[in-house]
């Protein structure tokens, strides 16, 4: 039960975490590569995208001046139309690229998600420890700081300085960016088959 419990408390840091991030972002970035009215370094990559989604999910995209009038409806239709590709490339061993980056933006975003808490805990348990070994020391029956005391110590600070240094929102962010190419890429992949079994199928 507590593995199960931590797990979804750490999920739920991580959830909480990619909504704040999303909105410093402008929106997942799957939805902001597909807005005709974002900036591109490759616009012919973006139409390749667009096509492929809409055959895939069968949900039309909105054309560039219906997206200025209504973002949020234009948003909502990339939104909807990338999750039915997702629900599309649940197989792990045909998408397995997919998959990994999947789960490594899911690792990236957790601890991201968790470094105030796991902060917190790492200086607590440091300074707890400093205290009982400063209490020990002068206590003339008790033993002698051991060496196991010193390695803790040692372990709470490297602990510490880690979940300074490893979560960050560029991290995220690369993950994010890494996970969305590919499952655009999964969309033409798709696509391409869904052309090759008609043709195969035409009299």
């Amino acid at each position: 039960m507590g593995p199960v419990l931590i797990a979804s408390a750490v999920r739920n840091f991580g959830r909480a975490a990619e909504k704040q991030l999303w909105d410093s972002w402008g929106g997942p970035p799957t939805t902001a590569w597909l807005r005709l009215d974002a900036p591109s370094d490759d616009e012919a990559q973006r139409q390749l995208w667009r096509t492929a989604v809409e055959a895939v999910s069968g949900v039309a995209l909105l054309p560039l001046r219906a997206e200025r009038r209504d973002r949020a409806k234009a948003d909502n239709a990339i939104k909807l139309a990338t999750k039915r590709v997702r629900d599309q490339t649940r197989n792990k061993e045909k998408f397995a690229l997919l998959f990994n980056e999947n789960r490594n933006y899911g690792y990236e975003r957790n601890i991201y998600g968790l470094r105030w808490a796991a902060r917190g805990i790492s200086l607590l348990s440091a300074i707890a420890l400093a205290s009982y070994m400063k209490w020990l020391a002068p206590v003339a029956d008790r033993p002698q700081i051991s060496a196991g005391n010193l390695l803790g110590l040692a372990a709470c600070l490297f602990c510490l300085v880690g979940w300074f240094l490893l979560p960050s929102k560029k991290r995220v962010q690369d993950a994010a960016n890494r996970y969305a190419n590919e499952l655009l890429h999964a969309a033409v992949t798709l696509q391409d088959e869904s052309r090759s079994d008609h043709t195969s199928t035409t009299p």
